[in-house]
C-alpha cells in the first residue's frame, strides 16, 4: 500500500511539472512577412510576425538595430483577433536592406499572454 502510494504520488509530480512547463514555454515565431532573404517591392507593405501561442495584448518589441535598415513604419502594432499575430503598415525604399528583429535583449516585449518572452528572431530582407 506505502509503495502503490508513493508511486501514485510520484505519478501526480510529474504531471503538475509537466503542466506548469507547458504553461511556461516560451513563444516562438511560426512565420514572418516579409520572409527572410526575400525581395519585396518598394512601397506600402505590411510586417507581421506570428507566433504559436497567444500573445500579450500591446506588448511588442520591433527591434531596429541601425536606422539604416529599418524600415519607416507606422509607431503602433496591431494585433490579430487570435492574439497570434502582430503587424505594423511600413514603407520600403527600392535598392534598401532591411533588418528587423521580434525581441533581442534588451527589448524582449513580445510576451505570451503568461507573460513569457518570445525567443528572438530576426528577419532580413531587400526590396527591388
Amino acid at each position: 500500500m506505502v509503495l502503490l502510494s508513493s508511486v501514485f504520488i510520484g505519478l501526480l509530480f510529474a504531471t503538475a511539472t509537466e503542466a506548469s512547463e507547458a504553461v511556461m514555454a516560451a513563444p516562438n515565431v511560426v512565420s514572418i512577412s516579409p520572409a527572410d532573404g526575400s525581395t519585396i517591392p518598394p512601397g506600402p507593405f505590411d510586417l507581421t510576425v506570428r507566433f504559436d501561442l497567444p500573445m500579450l495584448e500591446g506588448s511588442y518589441s520591433f527591434v531596429r538595430i541601425s536606422p539604416a535598415t529599418f524600415p519607416d513604419c507606422q509607431p503602433n502594432a496591431l494585433m490579430s483577433l487570435d492574439r497570434r499575430s502582430y503587424t505594423m503598415r511600413c514603407t520600403a525604399v527600392a535598392g534598401r536592406v532591411y533588418e528587423v528583429w521580434f525581441n533581442r535583449s534588451p527589448y524582449m516585449n513580445f510576451r505570451s499572454a503568461d507573460g513569457v518572452s518570445a525567443q528572438p528572431r530576426r528577419t532580413r530582407f531587400k526590396a527591388r
